[in-house]
Parts: C-alpha cells; structure tokens; sequence
C-alpha cells in the first residue's frame, strides 16, 4: 500500500516493517551463502592434496607467529605514539584556552582604553609632573581634588597599558609554544600514519594467510565427501542465495528511499516548527522595539531576518 508522502508515523512504521523483512532476508541468503560456501570448499577438495596440504600448513604456522610478533610490537608503538598525540592534544587545547583568555582580556583593556594608542612615557612624564605639584604647590580644595582624580585616572590608565603589554608579550610566547605543539603533533601524527600503513600490511597479510590455513584445514577435514553430490547440493543453495539476494536488493533500494523521505519528512517538519518559534519570538522582540526598548545585538537580527526593521 501506498503511504503518504508527508505523514512521518506512516514512513517510520513503513520504515521497521521494511527493516523487519530486511533482517529475515539476510539471515536467509547469510544461510544459504554460507552453505553454498562450505559446499564449494568441499567440492574443489581432492584426496591427493592432503600430503600438499600438511606441508603447507607447516609453513604458515612459522610465517603466522612471526607476523603475529610483529604486529604485536606495531600495537605498542601505535599505541605509544596515540598517547604522545593525546597528550600533545590536551597541552596545545590549554595553551589555545589560556590564549583565548588573555585576548579576551586585551579586547576588555581596549574598550575600556577607548581603543586607543596609549603613549604610556607621555603619561609616566605627566604623572610625576602633577605628583611634584601637588607636593610643591599651594593649592585650593578644588585644585587639590583635580589633581588627585586626575592623577588616579593616569594611574588607572597606565596599570592597564602595562597589563596590555604584559599580556601581548604572554600571547606572543604562547603562539610559538602552540607552534612548536602543532609541529610536534604532525610529526607525530605522520609517524603514527606511516606505522598503521604498515600495520595494515601486515595484518593483511596474517588474515589472508590465516584464512588461507583455514580453508586448508577444512579442506583436509572434508576430502572423504563425495564431490558430485555435493556439487549438486552447493548449487541448489547458490540458486536460493541469488534469489534472495536479489529480493533483498530490491528490498534494500527500497528501505533506502523510505528512510531518506522519512528524513526530509522529519526536518522539514522541525524546520517548520522552528520558524513559527522565531517567529513568535521576532514578534515579541518587535515590541520591545517598538517600545523603544534596547536589544540584544541576537534580538536585532531576529527582526532583520523576518524583514520587521528596514536596515540601510
């Protein structure tokens, strides 16, 4: 039956009825290929290869140990080098937190310098200058206040020019330490690639010998079988695997386009839900605006995103 292109309940349902049929299908062309396969095994087994294949088996023992010792020893060095790399990992996310840090501090010290360029001997020289004066001079309680708060304010600005500097010097030095992280990282990671490519070569090469020592194995274990009977059995199972292989394929493309249209169903809905929400919410906002009351530079673009303000 047809289910509705927009209805989210009618696809999931559709979704594990076909998820179902999908699991039974496998394990039934699994079943047969795995007969299928046991049965060819045994039928290209010949008598006369027993002698061949203990001979062989003898060979691969001698080669699987040494290929399982070293992949052994490429565990640990992989291991080690993904220690190295989470270490370095973690050093350079606190050396980039304490950065952050410190220019979030400096953009605190520029707004609150006015964003702009402190000539911090100009004020150094002015300061000791009202400082004699003040201890020189006779002055009024009006002169004396002006002094001690203009004062205060150049002291103000100089321990913040100084702190600035303080930090963009810290901030420099911790750009080259990340630096030097980073480069140690790479390094790190390029070895570490370098050594899991072998790794897999060399695993590789232990399954395909281990699998081929299996294969011999049963080889060896199912010569007495007879092998035309077990000809005709092998290829009653293969004609059931590819039947079912083929109805799981159609099933499979199936499932494939229920799922994304199930998908699209389900973000197109969230979608729609989440407008009506800003929507709502840009309404709200849009009388506070009207009431001339401030926004929030996030409230401002709600109302600019649903064209409620004209901007130049």
């Amino acid at each position: 039956m047809t289910q509705p292109l927009d209805d989210p309940e009618a696809l999931r349902q559709r979704l594990n009825e076909l998820r179902e049929k999908v699991k039974i299908l496998e394990e039934e062309v699994n079943e047969f290929r795995q007969k299928r396969d046991e049965l060819n095994a045994k039928v290209k087994e010949l008598s006369a290869r027993i002698r061949e294949i203990r001979e062989e088996l003898l060979k691969d023992v001698d080669r699987l140990k040494e290929l399982r010792e070293m992949r052994n020893k490429m565990l640990e060095k992989i291991k080690s080098l993904k220690e190295v790399k989470s270490t370095l990992r973690a050093a350079i996310t606190q050396l980039v937190e304490e950065r952050r840090e410190k220019l979030q501090r400096i953009k605190e010290l520029r707004s609150l310098m006015g964003n702009r360029r402190v000539n911090v001997e100009r004020l150094e020289e002015e300061l000791r200058r009202l400082e004699w004066e003040y201890q020189t001079k006779t002055l009024s309680p009006e002169a004396e206040r002006f002094y001690v708060e203009r004062m205060n304010q150049i002291e103000s600005i100089l321990t913040r020019a100084r702190e600035y500097e303080k930090l963009r010097l810290e901030i420099s030095d911790l750009n080259e330490k990340i630096t030097q992280l980073k480069n140690e990282y790479s390094r790190a990671a390029e070895e570490l690639k370098a050594i899991s490519e072998e790794y897999l070569k060399i695993k590789e090469e232990y399954m395909e010998l281990k699998k081929k020592r299996d294969e011999l194995k049963s080889e060896r274990d199912s010569l007495k079988e007879k092998r035309e009977e077990l000809r005709n059995q092998a290829n009653e199972y293969h004609a059931k695997y590819l039947e079912k292989k083929a109805e799981l394929a159609a099933l499979n493309e199936e499932l494939e386009k229920v799922s994304i249209l199930y998908k699209a169903t389900i973000l197109s809905k969230k979608a729609e839900e989440r407008r009506k929400v800003m929507w709502k919410e840009a309404q709200k906002v849009l009388e506070k605006y009207k009431r001339g009351e401030p926004l929030t530079l996030e409230e401002f673009k709600l109302l600019v995103e649903f064209n409620l303000i004209q901007t130049k």
